[in-house]
């Protein structure tokens, strides 16, 4: 038997070599910890560059005296828009072993309300132009930015993200009631009528940036929870795996 031979018989009598399978786990939980903390940070930092949109019009004067701001604004709810999904997602995780149908609601009314939301972030850009433009062009300006308010694919997209994310906060916070600790789930939830407060009854943004960072701190509890969890508790381990 020639020496190609026997390694071939060899080979044939061994099987198929195991393929080694990396376990992502752990990165997983660390990303997932580390992302959940940016997306309502991102947005309460952001209310801090906010311009007085109460009339189109004025706001674009005043934008177009510090673009930065509004650029700086709108970058802020870009991050936040972008990693809000990932966010939800990691907290679904804790609470759908306890709670699988609320967890499931929640966590559809959340993702209808962020990932609906594109045009919010659209609209910001808009200001951006709009106040780029000659002062004598403004007018048509700040009329098209009302009407993508209202009407049409922007108008459904702000609903969608005004109505969800509140209801999807008090569902969400429910969901993950005796997953993570009280001051988190209780955080989630207080976040709404905070909201309300914020803008319907007080109109301060100073408040709705303190609504936001309640959901940060709900998330944080949520990132708390995913590092100590183990690798079989955050999800099942990788087929092939060789110990």
């Amino acid at each position: 038997m020639s020496v190609a031979e026997a390694s071939k018989t060899k080979i044939n009598n061994e099987g198929p070599r195991a393929l080694r399978v990396r376990d992502v786990r752990s990165f997983q939980r660390y990303a997932a910890a580390v992302i959940m903390l940016v997306p309502a940070t991102c947005v309460a930092i952001g209310r801090l560059f906010q311009t007085d949109d109460s009339d189109t019009r004025q706001t674009l004067d005043l934008i177009a005296a510090n673009p930065d701001r509004q650029f700086t604004f709108a970058l802020f709810g870009f991050i936040g828009l972008v990693t809000v999904v990932p966010a939800f997602l990691a907290a679904a995780s804790l609470s759908r072993r306890r709670r699988p149908m609320l967890t499931t609601v929640a966590l559809a009314v959340n993702l209808t309300a962020y990932l609906g939301a594109f045009a919010m972030g659209a609209i910001d850009n808009l200001y951006l132009i709009g106040a780029s433009l000659p002062p004598e062009q403004r007018d048509v300006a700040a009329i098209v930015i009302d009407k993508m308010w209202s009407t049409g694919i922007p108008g459904v997209s702000t609903n969608l993200f005004v109505l969800g994310h509140i209801i999807g906060a008090i569902l969400m916070g429910l969901a993950l009631r005796g997953s993570i600790a009280t001051v988190g789930w209780l955080a989630m939830l207080l976040t709404t009528p905070m909201h309300v407060v914020a803008f319907v009854v007080l109109q301060m943004p100073a408040l709705d940036m303190a609504a936001w960072l309640l959901m940060t701190l709900a998330f944080a509890c949520c990132a708390v929870k995913i590092v100590k969890m183990s690798n079989d508790e955050w999800d099942l381990p990788p087929l092939g795996q060789t110990p």
